[in-house]
């Protein structure tokens, strides 16, 4: 009587099928886990743009209340504004993507706004023009800009190539303020 094959490899054959499949969708699991969560680049981003963020409105709220000059006035208005319409739409970006940002500013940025605070009168000025002004913005845009062309996720590098007009213009605008006060 003839050995049946058939009968004996069914068995292997439904493991092996079923091993497949398990591989198959364990595969598109990792790779949609992976896909949701933002790369390091990307949270480090957030987190970075979110201190520059709020740094810049916390300086910028010091100069609105300490300095006496209209045009440093005026600036720290805008700063304030802009500053705080773009943290709204990171902190929804960053809660999106399962992040949390800070809307304080990090330590190092807070011992600068209490150096900042202790200045008075054209010295304020100054150095507010110059560090919060010039300097924060100059990083804020090569933030910016990295970020609008090395971010992964795609909606994070749209936020920041969309966001960068706006910071390129308040550099322009520090640059003008620092130039202006130096006279």
């Amino acid at each position: 009587m003839p050995i049946s094959t058939t009968s004996s490899r069914t068995p292997f054959l439904k493991s092996v099928a079923i091993g497949a499949a398990v591989a198959l969708l364990s595969g598109i699991a990792i790779s949609s886990i992976a896909a949701a969560v933002p790369a390091a680049y990307d949270r480090q981003f957030l987190s970075k743009a979110a201190d520059a963020g709020s740094t810049e409105i916390a300086a910028s709220k010091v100069a609105q209340s300490k300095s006496s000059n209209e045009e440093v006035k005026k600036f720290a208005d805008a700063m304030v504004s802009g500053h705080t319409t773009v943290a709204e739409e990171l902190k929804q970006l960053a809660s999106s993507k399962q992040i949390e940002v800070s809307d304080q500013p990090a330590a190092k940025h807070k011992a600068q706004i209490d150096k900042l605070g202790r200045l008075e009168g054209p010295q304020f000025d100054k150095e507010y023009a110059a560090s919060i002004g010039v300097a924060a913005h100059k990083d804020a845009v090569k933030l910016f800009t990295d970020a609008s062309q090395k971010a992964s996720d795609p909606d994070i590098k749209a936020f920041a190539a969309k966001t960068l007009p706006a910071l390129q213009h308040h550099l322009e605008m520090a640059n003008a303020l620092h130039a202006a006060l130096a006279k």
